[in-house]
């Protein structure tokens, strides 16, 4: 087993700014990014909230983040890991390929897509539905759509689909909860309909999607045809290497840390959207900001210091 100070689980923001400073600190470190390095950012077509870049893709800003790790000298491979288990006094990180040892982890898998949990939705995944508009939106050109959410990426993904689909529902069951300026742009669009106080409660199809059900009538009807229906209705944590290696987590699924982003268990540390700090603010900022953090921490635990510092 090929042996570093430290394994990364994650090539996000956090998973690439944490490595990024471990190989200044000169830990030999390992990066793996699994199927999807950069994670959810990289459905991204603008981020305008990143200092640096007035404007900039996902892509292209996660596949910075992951040249400069590695440029510094972090190895990456793009290996989905299967397993982390805690040893006597090292932690084995299990994937399909490799087995790996290190003195420490940094857990950085970030968040998923939450479902919506309807009847269809599973049958239909890849045949009409959808968790990203960016992805997926030019497949609806000239056809009738509904997005389903009513947070940034909803009402963000409402404008993007605007460009392709001859019509785009917007689907809430409350109030709109996006920035101003998302919701200003998708009113906009004289395509965009929003329908707001409903739930879908199930997608219909033959071999693709072409019906919703509402559980309210709208025009004297419950029933709403569409080609496709785009679920973005917020994020889960991606707990499940965390939940096996038995870190604490939150009634919510995250990983609990503390001001170091320490996890219960020791050696262990976690950044990014994944945990419990930075108030919930998922950003690409907060993210990077927390993998710092937790390389200066792996660098004090692994010197035999304490890594929370505290000032008088």
């Amino acid at each position: 087993m090929d042996k570093y100070d430290l394994v990364i689980i994650g090539a996000g923001a956090a998973g690439c700014s944490a490595a990024i400073y471990a190989t200044r600190y000169n830990l030999k470190t390992l990066l793996l990014g699994g199927s999807m390095p950069g994670g959810l950012i990289t459905e991204a077509l603008e981020v305008e909230n990143y200092p640096g870049y007035l404007s900039i893709s996902g892509q292209k800003l996660s596949k910075l983040f992951l040249d400069q790790a590695t440029a510094l000298g972090s190895d990456y491979k793009a290996e989905i890991v299967t397993d982390i288990i805690s040893r006597d006094n090292y932690f084995e990180t299990k994937t399909h390929d490799y087995n790996y040892m290190s003195s420490s982890v940094i857990l950085a898998m970030g968040t998923k897509h939450k479902k919506l949990g309807v009847k269809g939705e599973d049958e239909y995944r890849g045949f009409g539905v959808s968790y990203c508009s960016t992805c997926d939106g030019p497949f609806f050109k000239n056809k009738t759509v509904a997005v389903i959410g009513g947070g940034n990426s909803a009402v963000e993904g409402a404008s993007d689909l605007s460009v392709h689909a001859s019509q785009v529902y917007l689907i809430y069951r409350s109030d709109l909860k996006a920035a101003p300026l998302y919701i200003d742009n998708a009113r906009n669009k004289r395509n965009v309909e929003e329908i707001p106080g409903v739930n879908v409660t199930e997608i219909l199809g033959k071999k693709t999607v072409n019906e919703i059900v509402l559980d309210k009538e709208i025009g004297g009807t419950n029933r709403l045809s569409v080609d496709g229906v785009f679920i973005q209705i917020g994020y889960a944590p991606e707990n499940i290497l965390a939940e096996q290696l038995g870190v604490d987590i939150s009634g919510y699924g995250y990983v609990k840390v503390d001001a170091g982003m320490g996890t219960s268990i020791k050696g262990v540390f976690c950044a990014g959207d994944l945990n419990d700090s930075s108030n919930f603010l998922h950003q690409q900022v907060t993210s990077a900001a927390e993998g710092a953090i937790a390389a200066q921490s792996v660098f004090r635990y692994i010197r035999g210091m304490d890594y929370l510092i505290k000032q008088n």
